[in-house]
């Protein structure tokens, strides 16, 4: 089948993203400050996808997107008192456009017989292309709480992408699955190109924040049981296998300074739940 789509929406800032008050995120190891002057983003979208359901639960898709974002929120990081603050603020307009690629295809392993005989093999893959771009002309302004600059170009480059947008992510997922019951095993990785996490001032002349996320590689198993009459599951999760650190930088020229380094780390957990 053929898909076409166009919508508008709006997307509104987080309270957090609001308030002017320091908070620290134990998740990006960031100090924070809002911004009371964000306003909503207005967006345009269009999209066309291309599907085809070859077998059952299998299918190949294909489709090309398109948003134009009016007054899109970005993060933008300042040196106050000798520390690093991160905050938002409006940037005009930007463009964001790009291709996404998916399949999913089982493998019956019936013929082998068994403990074999009711599984087969899922393999599901996906892989996105996206290109943005931010649009900032010299007549812009923007607006952030106490400010003595409001000239949009002292906070945004014209022509750099969006902040938190990879290029190239690619998601892989292989496992195992039981069709007559609850049991799958599954290996997961996930790749995602460097990003800009953060802007520099550019009325300062500090570059953007880079973050490089690298390949992660996840397993997740969930088996299902009797239990007194009962179902129930049993779920385990091991993640960030390889130990991948969290690593952010800038860099001007050759020379590359690392501002915010530290270890994910590799997470256990076990978990059970009872279905009635």
């Amino acid at each position: 089948q053929l898909r076409f789509n166009a919508s508008k929406t709006i997307a509104r800032p987080q309270f957090r993203e609001l308030i002017y008050q320091f908070y620290f995120d134990p998740d990006t190891n960031r100090l924070y400050r809002g911004n009371p002057n964000l306003v909503d983003s207005q967006l345009t979208n269009a999209e066309a996808r291309y599907e085809w359901y070859f077998g059952r639960d299998q299918r190949f898709s294909l489709s090309g997107f398109w948003k134009r974002i009016d007054k899109p929120i970005e993060s933008f990081v300042s040196l106050e008192t000798d520390s690093f603050i991160t905050s938002f603020a409006n940037a005009p307009t930007a463009d964001l456009y790009g291709v996404e690629v998916e399949a999913q295809k089982y493998f019956d392993l019936a013929d082998w017989g068994g403990f074999w005989e009711a599984r087969r093999i899922a393999v599901v893959a996906n892989y996105t292309w996206t290109k943005s771009k931010l649009k900032v002309t010299e007549a812009d302004q923007t607006s952030y709480y106490l400010a003595a600059s409001s000239r949009a170009l002292d906070y945004f480059r014209n022509g750099a992408p969006l902040t938190g947008q990879s290029e190239h992510i690619a998601n892989l997922q292989h496992g195992l699955e039981d069709t007559d019951g609850l049991s799958q095993q599954t290996i997961l990785l996930s790749y995602a190109s460097k990003r800009v996490t953060s802007r520099g001032l550019y009325n300062t002349g500090r570059p953007d924040i880079f973050a490089d996320p690298g390949l992660r590689i996840d397993f997740v198993a969930r088996q299902g049981f009797k239990l007194f009459a009962k179902e129930l599951e049993l779920k385990f999760e091991a993640r960030n296998l390889t130990g991948r650190k969290n690593i952010e930088y800038q860099q001007l020229g050759a020379k590359r300074v690392e501002v915010n380094t530290f270890n994910v780390g590799r997470t256990l957990s076990l978990s059970a739940s009872l279905k009635f």
